[in-house]
């Protein structure tokens, strides 16, 4: 019983396991401090599976370029050592619905080769209120003249993949 009140009292700080020990001994709770938004934010990957399946509004006609729109892909200037100028990846200018913060919506930008497998991802918006008008840098090494799509998902939180709202077929 004092293990049971000892994991729920600690519950609310943060992850509690109690181990099972003998009626002779104490139970000891172990406390892990819950992770912060911010830190769960830093360590979200988007999930590498897609199902693609009924329900998916990329394989629905009609749901996807409609309130979100990729107007532009172009190539990525990045500034390197001594100041100079690198084209290395691109630039992923996007539209979301007015009002809305890309940051706050864990909205993020997938690039997909022409076979779709992902060659990198990048949030939309890696800052706070940054409006609903953008362009990303996203930082990658495609393949001159090979076609490429990039991808806008919006609502991406800590476990979901979030949900298709545009794509952009481009080539490097």
């Amino acid at each position: 019983m004092a293990g049971l009140l000892a994991s729920v009292s600690v519950g609310a700080l943060g992850t509690a396991s109690a181990a099972p020990q003998g009626s002779g001994e104490p139970t000891k709770a172990a406390v892990q401090a819950a992770p912060a938004a911010d830190s769960a934010r830093e360590h979200w990957q988007p999930p590498t599976y897609r199902n693609g399946g009924p329900g998916d509004p990329g394989t629905e006609p009609g749901r996807i370029n409609t309130d979100y729109l990729i107007s532009e892909v172009s190539p990525a200037q990045f500034r390197g050592y001594w100041y100079q100028s690198h084209v290395k990846g691109v630039s992923v200018t996007w539209v979301a619905p007015s009002g809305r913060d890309p940051y706050n919506g864990w909205d993020w930008i997938e690039i997909l080769d022409s076979n779709g497998k992902r060659v990198t991802w990048d949030w939309a918006c890696g800052n706070a209120n940054c409006g609903a008008y953008g362009s990303t840098l996203i930082d990658a090494n495609l393949t001159k003249g090979a076609k490429y799509r990039a991808l806008y998902y919006s609502d991406g939180g800590r476990v979901t993949k979030g949900t298709l709202r545009a794509e952009f077929e481009f080539w490097a």
